[in-house]
């Protein structure tokens, strides 16, 4: 304990008196007590029930003293309320994480599996990319590329089979496909020459290509495959033209004894085809002309 003067009269009093005992002067004054919200933070009458600032219930009293000096007053700061910022955090980074959760399942993985059935396409990994494809067959254009695909199997299944015709089989070139399905109006070529054992149930497949002669020289024709039952698509045979005046020298003789007969028949019912049967079917010609480019369809089955 200590002496200190009064700064009233002067006079010499105890540092822990509320009062002068010479003059009466008042040091210290006693501040009834008081409660803190703890919504709003202001102070309230220590009897209040409820805040009269901003009406919040008091669960619990929650009682401040405060002794205010001559010299220093000093006030309890009110406490935040901690509860009102987290809880709009963690509600705020569940959203995120939902949303992350959602975009990765609606869009970074549908579109890393698509890049990777395309890179297997183009290496003529037809099925496996297939496969892959039917797990996200609602993104993008994968229903119109799942359609090519199995067109695209019909075609690699005549080159197989054309390629066994050819003297030089490496010199093929495909400029052209089409497709036409329907039974009626097939003509009487693939009726006699496969004894009714042709599957009608897929489409027949034309090719306008190019491939080297026996005689060295790069000739361009037309090719008819038909689907035969236990077999699988199989050349009818090419013929040079779809003119059929083509075949004819001017006194009206076939120019080719051997074979102008069957060429002939072959003409007729490639434009019967594309006269009376519907054309289905769509192939993505770049992709077919790389991997024939690659030789990377020898393996590629049908695709149903």
């Amino acid at each position: 304990m200590g002496l200190i003067n009064c700064p009233e009269c002067g006079k010499e009093i105890s540092d822990k008196a509320k009062k002068c005992v010479h003059c009466g002067k008042v040091l210290v004054e006693d501040k009834p007590a008081t409660k803190v919200c703890s919504d709003c933070g202001k102070e309230n009458p220590i009897d209040a029930t409820e805040c009269v600032h901003c009406g919040c219930p008091f669960a619990e009293e929650s009682v401040v003293t405060e002794t205010a000096s001559v010299q220093n007053v000093q006030v309890e700061k009110p406490k935040k309320n901690l509860k009102k910022i987290i809880i709009p955090i963690i509600a705020a980074v569940a959203v995120i994480a939902v949303g992350l959760i959602i975009y990765n399942v609606k869009v970074i993985k549908p579109k890393n599996t698509y890049n990777e059935a395309m890179e297997l396409l183009e290496k003529g990994k037809y099925e496996e990319a297939d496969k892959m494809l039917d797990t996200i067959s609602e993104y993008k254009d994968v229903a119109i590329i799942q359609e090519q695909l199995k067109y695209e199997s019909y075609v690699y299944e005549c080159v197989n089979d054309w390629k066994n015709w050819l003297k030089n089989p490496d010199s093929f070139t495909l400029y052209d496909v089409a497709f036409y399905s329907d039974k009626e109006s097939h003509g009487m070529y693939a009726q006699f020459s496969l004894m009714g054992e042709v599957d009608y149930s897929y489409p027949a497949v034309i090719f306008r290509s190019g491939a080297q002669n026996g005689f060295g020289g790069n000739t361009t024709g037309y090719e008819l495959f038909y689907y035969v039952k236990d077999k699988g698509y199989t050349c009818m045979g090419s013929c040079d033209s779809l003119d059929e005046e083509d075949y004819y020298n001017d006194s009206g003789k076939l120019k080719d004894e051997d074979n102008g007969a069957l060429e002939v028949m072959l003409c007729k019912e490639i434009n019967e085809l594309k006269e009376k049967a519907k054309s289905v079917g769509d192939v993505d010609m770049d992709r077919l002309k790389a991997v024939l480019k690659n030789d990377a369809y020898s393996t590629i089955k049908i695709i149903e």
